[in-house]
């Protein structure tokens, strides 16, 4: 998709925002801009809000902090704060690219229980120590004040957490601002209390020691190389497998449906053609970290897993017939009234609302000619997302697939999507992603709460001494579930 590539150059490498002064006209009209597009297309904004909220947060923000507002910094953290009212994981405000980036805080840290631990041996600054403050700031409160970065669907807070331990340096520079050293309150696994100061890194530094981290568990599968192990199997996109002899069980990790369809299901024939020729009695298939692409990949993938067809959708819907703000459109995927007027063909108009409920892509949901017969364990957390937890809910609708892990980052009744779409606001240059499509989904049990993700069969969570010992706990768990059905 042309969207994707853009969004990609936008974000990586990332560009922080510049403090662009503006003024009162200019901030005015950046944020009415932004409010139109939301209120004229955004299709899900009253299911977790409704509008008497809505014109109430409206009202407050225009009447008080819009005032206050001096530069595009303030703006950006303004927006970002009410799209978190939406509650929609596709919902994203990016930040204005600068010539430069700012050195960032450099601790690499993981969220458990809601509080940070650190996930390396760095800085003299053992792993699974809690880091308690950060130049005074206390780190509980400092999460909470990232949760408006970290879109997700309903009250999801697994894709939250994962999306700030991930960028927690970036998202410290939009709370505290740019600084050369930081001084870190940290409790050490031994529950001593210390001290120490540690100097920010440029945004390259800190990404070369992304595969230090003990959360890619190279440890645990018995690799001392942490650099091999995370450009062979962390930073790979592409689906691949390892045996594991003694239980006869294939994991089959799947990072991405962001990748060539037709590659793609050619990659996935040849890996099940090699699991059935081992007669392989069960599979492990971890979607831990993918975070979606392209729909028609979750389904040739769910067609090796299932002997009979499979539904996804019940209906899809939009609230506008053309994109709002067209003047500041930086990027779609297509000509929107041209996918409207070919994709809605078939929809019916209620209350202002097109819906169609014909799934363009029913005729494809069938069962591959020789699908896996054996035990199927899906490994699902909060980075799965959008295609990642549409595949997840396909496992969960399925009762003879047992779902393991954490609540994944997708909505369960539903989710906006389909068509996204790229804004530019003209003075702070602020960049906002909205997709315009509601997606009801097909669910089997509707007994779940309103706001959840997909729910794991059955919760397993890292632990600080998981942490600590680099130990897969999630996968650990599934093999030992294997070895008792032996």
């Amino acid at each position: 998709m042309k969207i994707r590539s853009f969004v990609v150059a936008i974000v990586f490498p990332l560009s922080l925002l510049a403090q662009t002064k503006l003024s009162q006209e200019q901030i005015i009209e950046d944020y009415t801009i932004f409010k139109n597009i939301l209120t004229t297309g955004h299709p899900s904004l009253y299911e977790y809000t409704t509008k008497e909220n809505w014109d109430s947060i409206f009202n407050h923000f225009e009447k008080k902090e819009l005032k206050q507002l001096t530069n595009s910094d303030g703006l950006f953290r303004s927006i970002s704060a009410l799209a978190e009212h939406v509650k929609d994981g596709h919902l994203i405000v990016h930040y204005p690219k600068m010539d430069s980036i700012p050195k960032m805080f450099p601790l690499l840290l993981k969220i458990i229980d809601g509080k940070l631990y650190a996930d390396t041996d760095e800085f003299k600054i053992p792993a699974g120590s809690q880091i308690v403050t950060i130049d005074g700031e206390n780190c509980d409160q400092l999460i909470n004040r990232m949760l408006k970065y970290a879109p997700s669907d309903g009250y999801n807070l697994t894709k939250k957490h994962r999306q700030i331990e991930t960028e927690f340096g970036i998202l410290l520079y939009y709370e505290l601002g740019e600084k050369s050293t930081y001084e870190v309150v940290y409790l050490t696994p031994d529950n001593q209390s210390k001290t120490t100061t540690i100097e920010s890194q440029d945004f390259e530094q800190i990404g070369k020691r992304h595969a230090l981290r003990n959360s890619h568990f190279a440890a645990y599968h018995g690799d001392s190389d942490r650099a091999k192990y995370f450009q062979t199997w962390v930073s790979e996109k592409w689906p691949r497998y390892h045996y594991i002899d003694s239980i006869n069980t294939a994991v089959l990790t799947v990072p991405s449906f962001g990748l060539d369809p037709t590659e793609f299901k050619s990659r996935l024939v040849n890996l099940f053609k090699k699991i059935r020729k081992k007669k392989t009695d069960n599979l492990i298939l971890d979607i831990r970290s993918n975070n979606g692409g392209y729909r028609i990949n979750t389904i040739h993938l769910f067609s090796f897993l299932t002997e009979k067809p499979f539904r996804q959708r019940i209906s899809e819907s939009v609230i506008t017939s053309h994109l709002p703000e067209g003047k500041y459109l930086l990027d779609t995927v297509s000509d929107y009234r041209q996918f409207f007027s070919n994709y809605f063909a078939s929809a019916k108009k209620e209350n202002g609302r097109w819906i169609l409920q014909k799934d363009h892509a029913i005729e494809e949901m069938k069962p591959f000619r020789k699908p896996f017969k054996g035990n199927v364990f899906v490994l699902i957390g909060g980075r799965t997302f959008s295609a990642g937890s549409a595949f997840a809910l396909n496992a969960k609708n399925d009762a003879n697939i047992t779902l393991i892990g954490e609540e994944a980052g997708g909505g369960y009744y539903f989710h906006t999507g389909q068509y996204p779409v790229l804004y530019e606001l003209p003075n702070s240059r602020i960049i906002l992603r909205m997709s315009f499509v509601k997606i009801n989904h097909y669910v089997t049990d509707n007994t779940i709460a309103k706001g959840r993700g997909v729910l794991p069969d059955n919760i397993v969570h890292l632990t600080v001494q998981d942490l600590i010992e680099s130990k897969d706990s999630q996968l650990d768990y599934v093999i030992k579930c294997i070895q008792k059905l032996k």
